[in-house]
C-alpha cells in the first residue's frame, strides 16, 4: 500500500508541475495500484482498499493514454 500511495503522489505531482512525461508515471501508477488491489484481496476484508485501488488504476490508465 505504501508503494501505491507513493506512486499516486508522484504521478499527481508530475501532472501539477506540467511534465509531459507524467504519462509514464501514470502508466506505472496503474500497474502498482492493480497490484495493490490484488494484494488487498488476498489479505481479505479490505474491499474499500480494493475498490479505491482499482478506481485509481482506471483513472491512471486514462491519463496515461
Amino acid at each position: 500500500m505504501l508503494a501505491c500511495a507513493e506512486i499516486c503522489r508522484t504521478s499527481a505531482h508530475f501532472m501539477l508541475i506540467g511534465l509531459p512525461e507524467h504519462k509514464h508515471t501514470c502508466r506505472a501508477c496503474a500497474e502498482i495500484c492493480e497490484a495493490c488491489a490484488r494484494s488487498c484481496e488476498q489479505v481479505g476484508d479490505m474491499q474499500d482498499c480494493v475498490a479505491q485501488c482499482r478506481a485509481c488504476a482506471e483513472s491512471c490508465r486514462k491519463m496515461a493514454a
